[in-house]
């Protein structure tokens, strides 16, 4: 009896051992395939860039985009002399799959070709409750008013005058002389 109680141990022994080492394999091959899936997930993640619903393309982080874009308003601030030159405000990014994700060199000839709307951190000014106009600056701005004010004589606690900082469209604001021409004519 005696072998045939060590004999039913070894075999409940040699059961639990093969469980054992079932579950650790199936344990093992899970944990492989989680890591693969995640790995795969990790490397082609990314965002596809919409600028007023139209596609320009893919990158794989958003920082290489946001790059581009500084890249591009500081030598846009460079050349209009005026820091305060942003690039459109319909950009999208939206979390997507990507196989031929861009870099920053093609983000910026992208950006720089497509023609995208320039906006302004501008003063629009205002003189007597009527908008005349708005400026690139808010100096600039304050240069008109003076200047308005010495030229016509106009009392020196800014008679009428408010200034609103605003960001615009480039194409909207106006030059010294023109801001200078409405002013004048709305005095009359």
């Amino acid at each position: 009896m005696n072998d045939i109680v060590k004999t039913e141990r070894e075999k409940r022994r040699k059961k639990r051992l093969r469980k054992k080492r079932q579950s650790t394999i199936v344990t093992i091959t899970l944990l492989v395939i989680i890591a693969s899936v995640g790995v795969v997930n990790a490397q082609t993640q990314g965002y596809q860039v919409f600028y007023h619903g139209e596609s320009l393309g893919y990158v794989q982080t958003a920082s290489v985009f946001e790059s581009a874009v500084d890249h591009i308003q500081n030598s846009l601030g460079e050349s209009y002399n005026n820091k305060n030159i942003l690039l459109g405000d319909g950009f999208k990014l939206v979390p997507a799959r990507l196989d031929n994700p861009m870099d920053f060199d093609a983000w910026v000839q992208v950006l720089s070709n497509k023609g995208i709307e320039l906006y302004v951190k501008g003063t629009v000014i205002e003189f007597n409750g009527q908008e005349v106009g708005t400026m690139t600056s808010s100096d600039e701005a304050q240069r008109v008013i003076e200047t308005f004010q010495s030229l016509y004589t106009v009392d020196s606690s800014k008679n009428g005058f408010n200034c609103i900082e605003k960001t615009v469209l480039l194409s909207e604001t106006k030059d010294f002389a023109t801001i200078l021409k409405s002013i004048k004519a709305l005095k009359k």
